[in-house]
């Protein structure tokens, strides 16, 4: 079993692609002997506003006439949260060798006009079968989908103008290592033309020259592969585009692979209304620069679970997003070159089963000084855990950060941290909670007793909240003033309180605290 390429697809499935294409061996139950897909993976996805195109070059994978059995390809297409938007995908066994050349020349025609307008899916279909010759294995794949639909295609054009302020002239534009790079372009219409009009965001990526990678040969009959690609992401940005014209500024990261190639810069940009993509290819990468800025410190980062309310030892289910904000002088190195210097997390110490979360920070809007990055853990165990986060900037220099929190399992209500602040008190506090249902509405009540168990004050609320811990300022009902129901300042001295929390289905967890009131 492959555990990693299983959660590699779930994961690019959730954050989304355009086309998710699979040849190899494969049946009605999934896909591989190695099982790296299967229908409870399938029916796990809650893709539903970026669902791609399945290309699907395996036996039977969808295999739609059996009335004693629901294939695989059938959960994919029906899933009704997520899934695919349609499926080119086989019926009946296929052979590997003509498999090769329709995945190959479905390639060549899914990204090619007609008639000046992207192709439709039964477009894409007909042309892929057609170039494939009219043999029995094309017979076997269809189209499962609408055919006169086309994929979300860009729409415009993304054109770089200059690098450095000098206006882009190929081998003359090098990046080297540690300088400071300014990339300006302009949005162009399909039609032709500058976009003067188009104000939004525009997300660059800015990779280093291809380099080999090798297949693992795991199997003791395979034979390994080494093919190019270029994965190692410079920076990862998001720029204001204004009028149709855009900037963006970064340092080249000490970690390049020095002996000078071309680099490459994938942008895709969006105003809310439309959108634009492009590439551009003509520049070099390669050297060290002869200006460098000394820098000894590693970045700040700042750690949480959920959102920015968490706390260290705070609570959550077991599904926790890990929330990371991190900033740096020279800007952060998500390269993947240098050994060691990847952005990690680990879970519970096990250093062995390193998270490398290079391709989940992005900068922030018009800064290469600060970003974030996000993570899903899914299904962690009941109880406490550590994390650590660990990130270099680019001039490889490193932090690390820890935090602990506690898994309750959402089945099950559950409270933690309870307290007010500031405690003692005289004319105001805030209550305070941690629970394990986001997202759900909440009935909270605190009563308030004497040390004798007189009822004193009663505080009723609802609250519905995204992440784990409801902040009273927020929620302004979880305020008290130290006045009893009558609106009665109350002597000082220590009383008690109660917390309850209840589910619209009846569900309820309570704890108990003490506060003290100083007048």
């Amino acid at each position: 079993r492959y555990p990693d390429v299983t959660d590699a697809i779930n994961r690019k499935m959730e954050s989304g692609v355009l086309i998710l294409s699979y040849t190899g061996h494969g049946g009605e139950l999934g896909w591989a002997h190695e099982r790296i897909l299967e229908n409870h993976d399938i029916n796990s996805w809650s893709n539903y506003d970026n669902m791609p195109l399945f290309l699907t070059a395996t036996c039977e994978f969808s295999r739609f006439d059996d009335p004693d059995r629901t294939a695989a390809g059938e959960f994919v297409f029906l899933n009704p949260a997520g899934g695919a938007i349609a499926m080119l995908t086989t019926v009946r066994l296929v052979t590997s060798g003509q498999n090769k050349t329709l995945s190959t020349n479905f390639y060549k025609v899914v990204f090619e006009p007609i008639n000046g307008a992207m192709p439709r899916l039964g477009d894409i279909c007909m042309k892929t079968k057609n170039l494939s010759g009219n043999g029995q294995n094309s017979r076997k794949f269809v189209l499962i989908g609408n055919p006169a639909q086309r994929l979300a295609y860009p729409k415009h054009l993304i054109v770089t103008d200059s690098i450095n302020h000098g206006v882009v002239s190929g081998l003359n534009d090098t990046l080297k290592a540690l300088s400071k790079v300014t990339i300006s372009g302009h949005i162009e219409r399909k039609s032709g033309g500058k976009f003067s009009s188009f104000n939004g965001t525009i997300y660059p990526t800015v990779y280093d020259k291809a380099s080999p990678v090798a297949t693992l040969g795991n199997d003791p009959e395979s034979n390994i592969k080494t093919f190019m690609l270029q994965k190692n992401a410079l920076f990862r940005g998001k720029a204001s585009v204004i009028n149709g014209v855009f900037d963006f500024t970064f340092i080249v990261p000490k970690d390049i692979a020095y002996q000078p190639g071309f680099g490459r810069i994938s942008y895709y940009a969006e105003n809310g209304e439309t959108d634009a993509n492009g590439p551009y290819e003509d520049f070099v990468i390669g050297g060290t620069s002869s200006n460098i800025e000394p820098d000894n410190t590693g970045p700040e980062v700042r750690l949480f679970l959920n959102d920015t309310n968490f706390v260290d030892g705070g609570l959550t289910d077991e599904n926790p997003m890990l929330l990371a904000f991190i900033a740096d002088e020279h800007g952060i190195n998500t390269t993947g070159n240098g050994i060691g210097h990847d952005i990690v997390a680990i879970l519970d110490e096990e250093s062995d089963n390193p998270i490398v979360l290079n391709e989940e920070y992005e900068a922030d809007r018009d800064s290469y000084k600060s970003g974030s990055l996000q993570y899903p853990f899914s299904n962690l165990s009941e109880g406490t855990h550590k994390l650590s986060l660990k990130v270099w900037d680019v001039y490889n220099n490193s932090s690390q950060v820890f935090t602990d929190f506690i898994v309750a399992k959402s089945a099950n209500l559950a409270l933690s941290h309870v307290l007010n602040y500031p405690n003692p008190f005289t004319t105001y506090t805030e209550f305070w909670f941690e629970h394990n249902r986001p997202g759900e509405y909440l009935d909270v009540q605190i009563q308030v007793f004497t040390i004798s168990g007189r009822l004193i004050k009663t505080i009723n609320t609802n609250i519905i909240t995204q992440g784990f811990r409801p902040n009273p300022n927020q929620w302004p009902s979880l305020q008290w003033d130290g006045k009893d129901d009558f609106g009665d300042k109350i002597g000082r001295g220590v009383y008690v309180y109660h917390l309850k929390v209840r589910t619209p289905e009846g569900e309820m967890a309570n704890k108990y605290e003490k506060l003290v009131i100083l007048n």
